[in-house]
């Protein structure tokens, strides 16, 4: 019985220490995100998901960042890395071509490789 009790108490730590980990801003995988904003404008995009953490330009698009904002989910995804966290990341394309002043609001989600994620350091 004495045995016991420090086994107990390590696994209760453990799992306490289990239960801190953070949670993803967005109750919405990443695959339900990324079709949500298929498509869509960078000002219907902030609307749907609120102001990104990170803007910046990458060869005349406009990349946004989420930090910790959504999970994978899915049988398409290994065991080991389903329901981690990760940032959301979404490119928008100039509808007028790099260096044309063009209001965010016009520039879109362009093609199926525009929302993408990277892993957050915090998960498993």
């Amino acid at each position: 019985m004495r045995k016991a009790r420090p086994r107990i108490l390590i696994l209760s730590l453990l799992l306490g220490l289990a239960s801190c980990r953070p949670a993803a801003k967005s109750q919405q995988s990443y695959d339900q995100i990324r079709g949500l904003v298929a498509g869509k404008t960078a000002a219907e995009v902030e609307g749907l998901l609120g102001e990104p953490d990170l803007r910046s330009a990458v060869l005349g698009d406009s990349r946004w960042v989420w930090w910790n904002y959504t999970f994978l989910d899915g049988e398409q995804y290994a065991p080991e890395v389903r329901g981690q966290i990760v940032h959301l990341e979404i490119t928008f394309q100039n509808p007028q071509g790099p260096g044309a002043p063009v209001p965010l609001a016009q520039w879109k989600v362009g093609g199926p490789l525009a929302v993408s994620y990277s892993k957050s350091s915090q998960g498993p």
